[in-house]
């Protein structure tokens, strides 16, 4: 019997080697549908463009562990839980004495976008995909990307520097506004404009035109928009649909313990297809690249403790670097949520924290991120903000001003720089 981890991805890795470590007797068997494995996700937007050689893009290129094998290019079709096996495609079994369910999910198509087989669209989730959508902006250069989520922005971002045409469109007023306020959305979107990318916000999808059977532009929120490719960002659904049946869903998602442990104590689940139990609140599941690596490595070390370790750290800190202009998440806005924020809007600068009865529990960086380190430990420690710690998100100030009181927030103070210091 050995350990499988279904799941090429980073949180499946840091499953497998973290196993590995910690109980070097046990053999580890790593599969994954894809062909290809242990490459960034992150980086598929600047490989897209040329900017990221594809070598680049692996962090795991084969071992030298004779005790931890990797099989791409395998699909579970099936889990059989009072046999300790997974069904695989083609007909093979394979047993499991430990099983970590890592495998992410599927890109989610809106209607509009999964209707007939059209050339030119491209879901933003996988390398193959990717590989292809290269060739193909070779002789397309009018994109539209859609979907306003960081892989979205991110593409969009690196397309138009690349020197495409490019139409970003958002079902929301800004981009973002999962991940910020819609203050720190604005100041993103600016960066966006000034870019020369096409900003359609409010824009549900209505339409598609296909011409000579490739995608030739896209209705949405009224207005026709040209484009001869055509990037989904519209998220991903959790590949479950071989867990029915095996009594481990609850309401149709992976339920896990705060351990990442599910139904089964034998099996543990990371990453995208998660959903963590919280001792206070709803189920969480922040899919962020900082999560996979951290769940990954807590469901790797939990797998033969006789007392699974709880996850500790939910938050949904996430940085990226938009070419140039870099960003921090620490944590999604808060409803109700006191709001402290440094701005300088003539530079692309907005820094904010939320507080919830005194204690930051979220905020983001825009534009400058110094500080990050700092500002992200005061959320993790629990602790009400003190005078050091603002000092850390506003470093110098020339005035303070409050929201008014229709803003939505109970409280919301801005510390505004006119002119550089």
């Amino acid at each position: 019997m050995t350990c499988v981890i279904v799941g090429g991805g980073v949180a499946g890795f840091q499953a497998a080697t973290t196993c590995r470590a910690l109980w070097p007797e046990q053999a580890v068997t790593l599969i994954d549908a894809e062909k290809e494995v242990g490459y960034y996700r992150t980086l598929l937007p600047q490989f897209l463009v040329g900017a990221l050689e594809e070598e680049k893009l692996f962090f795991w290129r084969g071992g030298d562990d004779p005790h931890l094998t990797v099989r791409p290019g395998l699909r579970v079709t099936s889990l059989d839980r009072g046999s300790r096996s997974l069904g695989l495609a083609g007909g093979e079994s394979l047993s499991y004495d430990r099983l970590v369910l890592a495998h992410g999910g599927d890109p989610y198509l809106p209607d509009i976008l999964a209707g007939p087989p059209c050339r030119g669209i491209f879901p933003l989730r996988d390398l193959t995909t990717i590989r292809r959508a290269r060739s193909w902006i070779a002789d397309h250069r009018k994109a539209i990307v859609v979907g306003g989520s960081l892989v979205g922005v991110k593409t969009a971002v690196y397309l138009r520097h690349a020197g495409l045409d490019v139409a970003l469109v958002v079902r929301r007023s800004h981009p973002l506004l999962r991940a910020l306020s819609p203050e720190a959305a604005e100041v993103v979107a600016s960066h966006l404009k000034r870019s020369g990318i096409r900003l359609f916000a409010n824009s549900p999808l209505e339409d598609l035109r296909i011409t000579d059977g490739a995608v030739s532009g896209l209705k949405a929120g009224g207005a026709w928009i040209d484009g001869d490719v055509l990037f989904a960002a519209t998220g991903t659904v959790p590949n479950l649909s071989f867990l029915e049946g095996s009594g481990l869903l609850t309401d149709g998602r992976l339920l896990v313990s705060p351990a990442l442990q599910t139904a089964d104590p034998r099996i543990f689940a990371a990453g995208d297809v998660a959903v963590i139990a919280a001792p206070e609140g709803e189920p969480a599941s922040p899919n962020t690249w900082p999560q996979a690596v951290t769940q990954g490595k807590t469901a790797g070390a939990n797998l033969y403790r006789p007392t699974p370790v709880p996850h500790r750290d939910l938050f949904w800190i996430n940085a990226m670097e938009l070419h140039g202009f870099p960003l921090v998440v620490l944590g999604p806005p808060v409803e109700g949520a006191e709001v402290i924020a440094y701005a300088r809007p003539e530079e692309g600068v907005r820094r904010e924290l939320f507080l919830v009865g005194g204690k930051p529990v979220g905020g983001s960086l825009v534009g400058d991120i110094s500080a990050a380190g700092p500002l992200h430990a005061l959320i993790g420690s629990g602790r009400d903000i003190g005078s050091g710690e603002v000092e850390l998100l506003k470093p110098r100030t020339r005035s303070v001003f409050r929201f008014p009181e229709g803003s939505g927030r109970r409280q919301a103070l801005v510390f505004a720089l006119a002119q550089k210091p």
